[in-house]
This record gives C-alpha cells, sequence and structure tokens, in this order.
C-alpha cells in the first residue's frame, strides 16, 4: 500500500484523486489515468511505501511540462486553490439549446464540484411562489416572456420580456453565490438568466458566456436533445422559435461584451472545455499569488 503524507496524518494514495487533478488541468480522463499509473510506478520506486503531497505535485508538474506548458499551469493552479480550499464559482451562461447543462456537468465531474444549479430551476421554484398577476414574466420561457409585454416598448418585446425575467431570476442566482462563497462551497451556476448587468461578479466569480452562432447547427442541438432526453421535449417548440432565442443571444453577447465576460462559441465540446478550463485558471489565478 502506498500512502501520502499530509498534515499531521496520512492517507491511502489515490489514482482516480490524481487523475481528476489533472483532468482539470485539461487532460481527458483516459490519457489522465495512464500518466496517474506511471507516477505511481516512478513514485514508489523513488520514494518507497509513503510520499509527500508536495512530491507528487512536483511529479506530476515535471511530467506535464514535457506534454505542454499550459496544461503544468493550470494543474498548478487548480492544485493551489484546492490546497488552500478557496472557492469558486463558475457562471456559464448563454442562450437555451447551445449544451450549458452538458459543458456545465463536464466543468463539475473534472473540478470535482459536488453542487450545479440551472438557472431554469430556479425560475421553477420562483414561478411556484410568485403569482402570475405579480410577475407574469416568471411563468414563460425565456424566448417566450415577450408575451407578457403588453404596453408599448422603445425596444424588441423579446429583449424587455427577457431583461424583466432575468432580473427576478438573478435575485436568485446572487443569493445561491452570496450562500457559496460564505460556506466556502464551489459551485457552478448554468443558464440563460446569467446576464452580466445583473448577476454578482468578484474575484471568486468566474463568469463565461457561451454561444452559437450557426442557426442550423443550434436548430440540430434541439432535435438531438429530444431524441436523447427522457422527459421528451418538443423539438420544433424550440426550432420554430430561433428568432426570439436568436435575438436573446445577441443581447446576451453584447452584455457580455460590455462587462469584460469571455465569449465563447460552444462548437467543439472538447475545445470549449478546454478554454473554459484555461480562462478559469486565468482568473483564479490572482487568488493565489
Amino acid at each position: 500500500m502506498l500512502y501520502v503524507q499530509k498534515d499531521g496524518f496520512r492517507e491511502p494514495y489515490s489514482r482516480w484523486k490524481l487523475t481528476e487533478s489533472m483532468t482539470s488541468a485539461g487532460l481527458d480522463s483516459h490519457r489522465a489515468y495512464k500518466i496517474s499509473i506511471v507516477i505511481q510506478e516512478k513514485l514508489k520506486k523513488e520514494r518507497g511505501r509513503s510520499i509527500k503531497e508536495d512530491d507528487i505535485r512536483d511529479t506530476v508538474h515535471k511530467h506535464l511540462l514535457d506534454i505542454d506548458s499550459s496544461l503544468a499551469e493550470r494543474y498548478i493552479i487548480w492544485s493551489q486553490i484546492r490546497r488552500k480550499k478557496i472557492p469558486a464559482v463558475m457562471l456559464i451562461g448563454g442562450s437555451t439549446g447551445i449544451g450549458k447543462s452538458s459543458i456545465a456537468l463536464e466543468f463539475a465531474h473534472r473540478m470535482g464540484i459536488k453542487q450545479v444549479i440551472g438557472t431554469d430551476t430556479i425560475r421553477e421554484i420562483m414561478k411556484n411562489v410568485i403569482a402570475p398577476n405579480l410577475i407574469p414574466s416568471v411563468h414563460y420561457s425565456s424566448f417566450e416572456a415577450w408575451k407578457t409585454i403588453s404596453h408599448s416598448v422603445k425596444e424588441d418585446k423579446v429583449i424587455v420580456g427577457f431583461r424583466e425575467q432575468a432580473k427576478v431570476v438573478s435575485i436568485g442566482i446572487n443569493a445561491a453565490i452570496e450562500r457559496s462563497l460564505k460556506e466556502g462551497i464551489s459551485l457552478i451556476i448554468e443558464g440563460v438568466h446569467i446576464v452580466p448587468e445583473f448577476v454578482l461578479i468578484n474575484s471568486n466569480v468566474v463568469p463565461i458566456m457561451l454561444c452559437l452562432d450557426d442557426i442550423e447547427a443550434h436548430k440540430s442541438r434541439f432535435i438531438s436533445r429530444a431524441s436523447a432526453t427522457h422527459v421528451r421535449r418538443d423539438a420544433h417548440h424550440y426550432t420554430d422559435s430561433m428568432g426570439p432565442i436568436h435575438t436573446i443571444q445577441d443581447y446576451l453577447k453584447e452584455s457580455a461584451k460590455n462587462a469584460g465576460v469571455p465569449i465563447i462559441e460552444n462548437v467543439d465540446f472538447d475545445k470549449t472545455i478546454v478554454q473554459i478550463l484555461d480562462v478559469a485558471a486565468q482568473r483564479m489565478k490572482k487568488l493565489v499569488k
């Protein structure tokens, strides 16, 4: 049995924990696990049955440097974040149907983050405690909230309706962020209602705005999602609403641009994950200096 020495105690060496620490740097799980086996044998040969945690970190860092310096840097940053128990809140925004939930779950898996919340869940909770006559926009889908606008407006009704809904949902988003940071628990919040001008952003909060500009590719995501989900969603309900959905996407991109929030086009799943890992690492790097 191989043991890892920590502050005043020791625990069994875990290839799975080491694998997770490398997937947070950007390696896929299969490759990270193969590397963890090589490192385990190297450490056992050089250090015996008891290894210091710092020795493991140094060995992994040197190994990753030989592969890609950016991998090595991200590994060190996230290792320090974990060691210092610094909470991080990831905000993954973007219009309906571009893969936010899938990206959020994969990011959570790689980072070992246990808490993932969708803003639609927050809206659903609010919908059940707020009467339709008080805030009608909360009772509609994001791209249909415009139907509640009965008065004359200068802007596009799609934007006005969505913005009214997002303002309300952001109350719940900000409460979740504040609670997470207060309790020191890392969290991922994903959803269309993450509008940079309404949500709390500080040094521990990493906002990302996803987009998908190709309308045909966007439509295909809805069709794929409808065929894969257990609760069948009518793809036509979404594909027939591409106009409002992309109007909201344009608004979200503009809001992100004005707030200096990185905008990532989610065309390739794996590339998007690595881009998000890099953005998050560079932002969190400031907290470990």
